[in-house]
């Protein structure tokens, strides 16, 4: 039986765009990548780590922040400054207690509060947080976000949810005040390339005896819903639309399906990587929706698709 082929669907993010051909009748291509993600989702559990489709998503979603964000200069009243800030990177820990904060405490009684504060009260926009364990067996959670929040604020915020589940109670006994070193802020600036820093970071898998049951980690709602725009291209376009990917400064590389019983492989697909100077070189429908994206996340926007049809 054959196909009609109508056109591409490409897949847009930050760093890379990948095509796929789409035919008038579902038609599957089995890549090693699709194999391996197939192969993970059998298993339901994640044994507290990231899975490889998981652990794929939150490098979206990191670098759709990092990318949409926009250096601002902010002006702080209680210190009279102006600071220079594009993203930041927030942990948030635990005191020593007597009895064990468990996972499910942590995510329901202190970090899910905590951001529904932040978000009411702090201006807090677009984030993407993350749960583990650390050697010695305590949690914490990273935060990165593209709002400028007062680290006197998150803090205080921050060590008000611990103080009212009574986490706070030996901290208080032993020192007497309830504001410990809790969190810890940096700007993200100096490094060359920020989504790859961050995305690697936060995507990480920790090898350690105790691990996290649940969600490992998340996001706000609109920028999940922006994470994966994609725009079909039909054939008697594709030439034009596609032209500018084909620059020799933008690095290609070919999809290949896995081998058949011959041993024979055939491309099915294409990957085009994208520094962020690289944008600069496609001025089409492409660029219109990276731009429309990013605008979308900067300002909270939930698109009614993530499907363009050119």
């Amino acid at each position: 039986m054959s196909y009609t082929y109508l056109g591409q669907t490409l897949y847009i993010r930050p760093n890379y765009i990948v095509s796929l051909p789409e035919y008038d009748s579902p038609k599957n291509y089995y890549s090693q990548s699709f194999l391996d993600n197939k192969k993970n989702l059998k298993d339901n559990t994640h044994k507290g780590k990231l899975s490889v489709k998981s652990a794929k998503e939150l490098k979206g979603v990191v670098n759709w922040l990092v990318s949409s964000a926009k250096k601002k200069s902010v002006y702080h009243k209680e210190t009279d400054q102006f600071y220079t800030f594009k993203v930041n990177f927030v942990t948030l820990t635990l005191p020593d207690t007597e009895t064990e904060i468990t996972d499910k405490d942590f995510k329901e009684k202190l970090l899910n509060p905590f951001l529904t504060y932040c978000r009411k009260y702090l201006k807090l926009k677009n984030y993407v947080w993350k749960i583990e364990f650390q050697e010695n067996g305590k949690l914490h959670a990273h935060l990165t976000t593209d709002s400028f929040i007062f680290w006197k604020d998150i803090r205080k915020a921050w060590n008000r949810r611990l103080n009212a589940n009574g986490y706070l109670n030996d901290f208080t006994n032993k020192f007497g005040h309830s504001d410990p070193n809790s969190t810890d802020i940096h700007s993200v600036y100096k490094i060359n390339d920020v989504a790859a820093y961050l995305s690697k970071y936060m995507a990480k898998n920790e090898q350690l005896t105790k691990q996290v049951k649940g969600r490992i980690w998340g996001c706000n709602y609109e920028l999940t819903r922006n994470s994966k725009p994609k725009l079909f291209v039909w054939a008697n376009e594709i030439h034009e639309i596609m032209k500018p990917l084909f620059n020799p400064i933008i690095e290609y590389k070919p999809i290949m399906s896995k081998p058949d019983s011959f041993g024979n492989v055939s491309q099915f697909g294409e990957m085009f990587f994208i520094k962020p100077f690289s944008w600069n070189l496609i001025n089409n429908e492409i660029k219109q929706l990276y731009l429309t994206t990013c605008s979308n996340i900067r300002n909270l926007v939930t698109p009614e698709t993530n499907l363009i049809l050119t």
